[in-house]
């Protein structure tokens, strides 16, 4: 019988362990606030304890022996005889922290321990074996003394049927130190001949010697799983049978067993005696996927769907076979019934990739955590909305723009707690992150009731960069959007956090390539407020369809505002050759889409052509265009998979006649003018 492949598991294994990592941070941070709750002990140590166990199992040594000693550091708390503390609860998030980057490392087929890591653990091991220590009479037999441990083991005759696997109990035990199969035999209840066994049970029983220095709660922890699927004795195992440290582990006392005994014996010390062969593909040769979790309502909705278009599809294929014109009316129900279907199919599908933004959220508590202690700073975190869904792709490249804006608010918003107290407010600062739907868009907020903005600061940096004139008098969302300008930065000196000038342009540059935008409201005194406009998805786009020359564009309509005819008198020309029009108790710039994208016979005069008000990262323009054509949803295609990237076009899509149009990425454009303009 061929070996069964293990790699194919791989991915489900990581997933779930980066899954297990999130519930231990959770709890522990839950355990820091005090909240010392037994169930909260015991689904940090549950955690612990599938990832090392699915590590030894699938060859991941390094992993799980890091896991292994975390796993006894928390058997302590588990058992009362270690008291949580602070210190203790940072080490085991740093412990968190090196297996999600061993993990990663183990993913892509690189090297996993480094000097961190090693380090990491010797700190661990130090506090537990000080613990074992303390806890030892001097004048009895102490676990120090204990240089190993006899194990007897028999299996239930139901154990390979919840799933454990004898093999996976040995490597573990193998973690801990050398292990010696001393003697296989079989349980009482045994078949007598071949043909009464049954394969799905286990017949068999092992006396083990592990011959190292460890606690019996570290054995336990092993066959903690097992209760009441095995028969179990563990005793200290004498000084004088510890076998020299170079050894190799064989077994004996095979005269006393049986023939049957023996093969069991022979199969199961070369298991445990040879380290498991794992075959990886490398990086490079392995295609990249990517898998998402589906809720079970969402299948079967999507499953009903296709039902329903199946019932059309069949009633439209015996309409067309007979047709007459008497059966118009129907052929044109038929046709909206199956138009109906297909949108709801489409949403569908579409939900099949939704997922909520908590697990972006969950990031934040323990970030806002680290940052607390690094600054000396209070700081009480809010989340609403962490149910809100949103597109995989989208919410897998929105979590660095937040943890950057996250950082922003604590570090240069919020204010220490002397400075709050000495203007009236509370010691302790307020900071929120909240998600909630608008639309066919998603809205995700951070807000802090900090200091706000220092708009003096903010235009002296200006003027000194020379992104300002001297005299110009800037609106607040002007000034605001100062913050976004490649390297500005009004710290007076860089930290490991900010103050390096990098980070807000990428922050908006991120969004953009997602299709959204963000703004900035702040209030002095009282905070600010960054908001973060995104399409559900990136697959689809709700568009206008518009007219420049001979081509057809689409607009986003997340980012239109209005859209009008203007008079030949309402253009006023500014210096620089450039056009703006009044709207709004506000003069806005006009844009020409003909000269952006070098259209031929395109509308040349304003008052021919259509304005259409689109809204950037708080800015209006107006783009000129010839003719609205109509509203359409449009599947977007990427340019630069196909060809290159085109500044100011975000895709292509097509449409129902066939043609292709360009989807146009309005903050893009808007950028084009301005180059224009320095230009």
């Amino acid at each position: 019988m061929s070996a069964v492949d293990l790699t194919q598991f791989h991915k489900t294994f990581f997933e779930e362990s980066h899954e297990g990592l999130d519930a231990m941070e959770s709890a522990l941070l839950a355990l820091d606030a005090g909240s010392i709750d037994t169930e909260l002990v015991h689904t940090i140590f549950r955690s612990a304890h599938s990832i090392k166990g699915g590590a030894a199992t699938f060859g991941f040594a390094d992993v799980a022996a890091f896991t292994h000693v975390a796993e006894s550091l928390l058997e302590e708390v588990r058992s009362e005889r270690r008291a949580v503390d602070p210190q203790l609860v940072d080490m085991l998030l740093r412990s968190v922290d090196c297996l999600r980057v061993m993990l990663r490392r183990s993913s892509a087929g690189q090297p996993v321990a480094d000097a961190e890591s090693d380090a990491l653990r010797a700190e661990l091991l130090r506090l537990v074996s000080g613990e074992v220590e303390a806890a030892s009479p001097p004048t009895t037999d102490t676990v120090s003394a204990v240089s190993g441990w006899k194990i007897d083991f028999s299996a239930l005759p139901h154990l390979l049927q919840t799933g454990n696997d004898p093999l996976r109990l040995f490597r573990e035990l193998q973690q801990l130190g050398r292990l010696e199969v001393v003697r296989v035999f079989l349980v009482e209840g045994t078949p007598a001949t071949l043909a009464d066994v049954d394969p799905a049970q286990c017949y068999m029983g092992w006396e083990l010697h592990l011959h190292a220095a460890v606690a019996r709660a570290d054995i336990d922890a092993v066959f903690d799983w097992l209760d009441g699927d095995c028969v179990l004795d563990v005793s200290p195992l004498p000084t004088a049978e510890a076998p020299a440290q170079d050894t190799p582990v064989q077994a004996t006392d095979t005269t006393a067993a049986p023939q049957a005994d023996v093969a069991a014996q022979a199969v199961v010390a070369g298991a445990t005696d040879t380290p498991v062969q794992v075959v990886r593909e490398t990086p490079a040769a392995s295609a990249e996927t990517s898998s998402i979790r589906v809720d079970i309502d969402k299948i079967d909705g999507l499953i009903n769907m296709m039902g329903e278009l199946v019932i059309t599809q069949s009633m439209l294929s015996e309409i067309g076979e007979n047709f007459q014109l008497s059966q118009l009316a129907i052929l044109r129900e038929g046709l909206a019934q199956l138009e109906r279907n297909t949108r709801e199919l489409q949403e569908s599908v579409m939900r099949i990739r939704m997922l909520p933004i908590g697990s972006i959220f969950n990031r934040f508590p323990r970030l806002v955590r680290d940052l607390e202690r690094k600054l000396d700073k209070r700081v009480k975190l809010e989340l609403h909305g962490e149910h809100t869904e949103l597109d995989k792709t989208v919410l897998e490249k929105i979590g660095d723009p937040l943890v950057h804006l996250v950082r922003n608010a604590i570090d240069h918003g919020l204010e220490s707690p002397s400075r709050r107290k000495a203007v009236g407010k509370s010691e302790t600062g307020t900071l929120k992150l909240n998600a909630y739907h608008e639309g066919s868009n998603i809205v995700v907020q951070i807000s802090d009731d900090g200091a706000g903005l220092n708009r003096d600061a903010i235009t002296a940096k200006a003027l000194q960069n020379g992104l300002i004139g001297a005299g110009q008098n800037l609106s607040d969302a002007e000034v605001a959007d100062l913050i976004f300008q490649p390297g500005f930065s009004t710290a007076a000196h860089a930290t490991d956090l900010s103050g390096r000038g990098v980070g807000m342009d990428v922050v908006r540059r991120n969004v953009r390539d997602l299709g959204g935008s963000v703004s900035v409201r702040s209030v002095s005194g009282k905070g600010s407020t960054f908001t973060i406009a995104l399409p559900l998805t990136l697959a689809i786009v709700d568009g206008l369809v518009t007219a420049v020359g001979g081509e057809r564009y689409i607009v986003p309509l997340i980012s239109i505002v209005e859209s009008l005819r203007l008079t030949a008198s309402a253009v006023r020309k500014v210096a620089g050759g450039g056009e703006v029009f009044h709207f709004r108790d506000a003069y806005l710039p006009i844009m020409r889409l003909h000269r952006s994208f070098a259209c031929n016979e395109a509308v040349t005069e304003v008052e021919r052509g259509i304005v259409v008000v689109v809204e950037e990262d708080g800015r209006r323009v107006g783009l000129l265009v010839d003719d609205l054509l109509g509203q359409q949803q449009a599947v977007v295609k990427s340019l630069e998979a196909h060809y290159r990237r085109v500044q100011g076009i975000s895709g292509a899509t097509i449409l129902s006649d066939g043609s292709v149009a360009l989807i146009v990425d309005v903050g893009g454009v808007v950028h084009m003018g301005r180059q224009s303009k320095v230009a």
